[in-house]
């Protein structure tokens, strides 16, 4: 087995949606510019790196072929990071951000880029170039999207439950928790709220899209839409959530 190899499909794989396909009388797969068998592949496995993958959880069967997973991107992710922020970009990509201290002085950390996913949901564009959602469509996603981020997060490790009490309560680690515990539950209901009101298909979209940060391609293939389409129910989903 080609590590090298089976490195670059995976990473074609992740940045581009690709599926890998079958080719050479199913001996062989291929991975396709855009899926179009047309043109010259960008990388090809044998059957056995093919199934090890499988095996692994990196690709998963998608017809005759396979598509990247989860789990597969995850270590894209881990095998292309800096060292030591292996684990932190599985999660999402690293940036380098100025943070100014209380002093007045500035200084450069690095962690995760919480608004990636908003940034690429405002560089979509329409036929003309013109942005493809409106502000109150993004306002609407990233409501969405900070609510569902402290409804995953839950209670706040490393908090201190055994501060003192304060003035308006009789204990304060219970009232410090509870107080955790509430704004964790209620950022859950307003998801759940929220995705309820639109149309199992658009809620799917939403979720996929939005909170899974699945690209829309990928999206398109899982729902078996045609091409364009997802963009179109994104737009659809995201109106109908700024509206409410």
């Amino acid at each position: 087995m080609s590590e090298r190899r089976v490195e670059r499909a995976l990473a074609r794989m992740a940045a581009t949606g690709a599926l890998l396909t079958p080719d050479r009388g199913g001996t062989r797969y291929a991975l396709f510019p855009n899926n179009d068998r047309r043109r010259r592949p960008l990388v090809r496995l044998n059957a056995e790196e093919a199934r090890a993958l499988e095996a692994s959880g990196a690709l998963a069967s998608e017809g005759a072929g396979y598509a990247i997973t989860k789990a597969g991107r995850a270590l894209v992710a881990r095998e292309t990071a800096s060292p030591g922020e292996a684990f932190l970009a599985q999660h999402r990509p690293i940036i380098d951000r100025a943070v100014i201290e209380a002093d007045g002085r500035t200084r450069v950390v690095r962690g995760h880029d919480a608004d990636a996913i908003l940034r690429r949901l405002a560089a979509l564009r329409d036929g003309n170039g013109a942005a493809w959602l409106d502000s109150a469509e993004i306002a609407a996603a990233a409501r969405l999207r900070r609510d569902w981020e402290m409804g995953e997060r839950g209670l706040v490790r490393g908090s201190d439950w055994t501060a003192p009490p304060n003035g308006a309560g009789p204990r304060g680690p219970s009232n410090r928790a509870e107080q955790a515990a509430g704004a964790y539950c209620d950022a859950r209901q307003r998801v759940s709220d929220a995705l309820a009101r639109l149309a199992v298909p658009l809620r799917r979209v939403v979720e996929r899209v939005c909170l899974r940060e699945e690209g829309l391609e990928a999206l398109e293939r899982g729902e078996g839409w045609p091409a364009r389409s997802g963009k179109i129910a994104l737009k659809l989903a995201l109106a109908q959530l700024a509206a409410n």
